[in-house]
Parts: structure tokens; sequence; C-alpha cells
């Protein structure tokens, strides 16, 4: 005992040894890990495209705001919207938009928007689920507003490709698209 404080002195391993236990139990409380390179903002879905024969990724995180692509100016033939990660919790998380623009969302065009719905997996986490909706380009003629383009009499812009179904809700795991005009690029997006 240490008569000056009324306290204990430890010898120097053992005060270290109690520093990392408490450490350890404050991560375990708290939930917070100690690996360096874990992001603290969950991923949204994974945007990607092929690009000379390579598959490019980014990364949109679960996060409000706008994003300026990495790939702005590079238009694509198709775009791949890819899983997020998995959310572990109780309750289920919040539903998201996405916003994707050629341009920016102040001067740009809005292409489309991609809606994200979070669905129970076997595992007890949430699996992000995306629903794609449409915003087709319009133009006036002979005084009124009529779509850009139709596709055997339906007006449309973007093209979904691949073979995967919707839940019952019509929500994908993934999706496909490309664009009835050509090559389009994806220059930025916003998440609300």
């Amino acid at each position: 005992m240490n008569r000056n404080t009324g306290g204990c002195r430890l010898a120097p391993g053992r005060r270290a040894a109690l520093a990392v236990a408490a450490l350890a139990v404050s991560v375990f409380l708290t939930g917070f890990s100690l690996n360096p390179f874990a992001t603290s903002t969950p991923v949204l879905m994974v945007l990607a495209h092929a690009e000379a024969g390579k598959l490019v990724e980014t990364k949109i995180e679960n996060k409000s705001g706008e994003t300026a692509s990495p790939d702005k100016n590079k238009p694509q033939e198709q775009w791949v919207i890819r899983a997020g990660d998995t959310i572990k919790s109780d309750t289920r998380p919040a539903e998201r938009a996405v916003k994707f623009y050629q341009g920016t969302s102040s001067e740009g065009t809005l292409l489309f928007m991609v809606k994200v719905r979070y669905y129970p997996d076997e595992k007890g986490g949430w699996v992000p689920r995306y629903q794609l909706d449409e915003q087709p380009l319009v133009v006036r003629r002979n005084g009124r507003w009529v779509p850009l383009t139709n596709i055997q009499g339906v007006p449309s812009l973007i093209v979904q490709t691949g073979s995967i179904l919707p839940n019952a809700e019509g929500y994908f795991t993934s999706l496909q698209l490309g664009f009835t005009t050509g090559p389009i690029s994806i220059d930025a997006w916003v998440v609300s």
C-alpha cells in the first residue's frame, strides 16, 4: 500500500496487463474494432464496370450526401450494382436511395435512382437489396413533354440485363444495366 495516497502500487508488468485487459473490455462493450483498416461506415453498394478487360469497383458508402465518381467522364456500355455490406442489428436498417448523375446533382442530368431496402439473412444480419427507379430523359416536342427514347412503345433510357430475379417486393440482389442511347458516364451520386 502506498501510505501517501492510500492506493495500491502495481509492478510495471501488471500495470500493462491491466491496461490491456481494460482496453479489451472497453472494445467488447462498445463494439469497436481494433482493425486499423476497418471502415466505420458500411458499404451500401458496389458500382462496377469493365475497363480494358479488368473489373473496376467503386464502393458507395452508407452516408448521406453527394460524392464525385472516380470514373467521371468515362462512359461505359454497362454498369453493375452489387451487394454492399451485411449489417448486424436488432432492427431493420433504414431504407436509402441513391441518385446517379451524369455531371453533378446541381448541373447535371439525373440518370436513375436505386432504392435500397434491407432484408434478413440466415445468419441474423441484414443484407441490402436494390430496386431500379428509372428517370427517363424527356424533351419538349410540339408543345408536350415526351420521352427521348422508346423501346417497343415504352419510354426508356435504361435496359436491365442479367438473369437475377427480384424478390416478392421487386428488389434484386444485384443490378446490371445499360443505356439505350449508348455508353454513358456516371459522374456523381447522392445518397439520401
